[in-house]
């Protein structure tokens, strides 16, 4: 199993992002999981125990918000970023509400999210 110190759980839908944020951590030496619905995120990260966990708010199944608070009711305390197109004050609000530690607005550039990662990957 890969070093949990360098792995990284994402819960993205759209298959481009997905692909995106796989080349991005790769290049940073880091194995990133993939799931497309928040239905099996406990299950998820507590099989591979990330470092790190990104989020989208709207997916099938099970959206951001709902999949966040579960890993919080689970006693899971890694950091969660939600990455999200919804420009909405109130979904970032539901999202830290949910238990996120932070938020980044899609589309973003690398640098963006490289920032937003810096204080949780070291």
């Amino acid at each position: 199993m890969p070093d949990p110190q360098r792995t990284v759980c994402i819960f993205e839908d759209h298959q481009d992002i997905q692909m995106l944020l796989k080349i991005f951590f790769k290049k940073r030496g880091w194995n990133a999981v993939v799931n497309g619905d928040g239905v099996d995120a406990v299950a998820i990260v507590r099989q591979h125990q990330p470092r790190l966990v990104l989020m989208d708010i709207i997916m099938p199944g099970k959206d951001g918000i709902a999949a966040c608070k579960d890993l919080r009711e689970s006693g899971i305390d890694v950091p969660v970023i939600f990455l999200s197109s919804k420009p909405f004050i109130e979904d970032r609000e539901r999202a830290m509400a949910a238990g996120a530690t932070s938020f980044l607005h899609k589309p973003f550039n690398p640098r963006d999210l490289e920032a937003a990662i810096a204080p949780y990957v070291g």
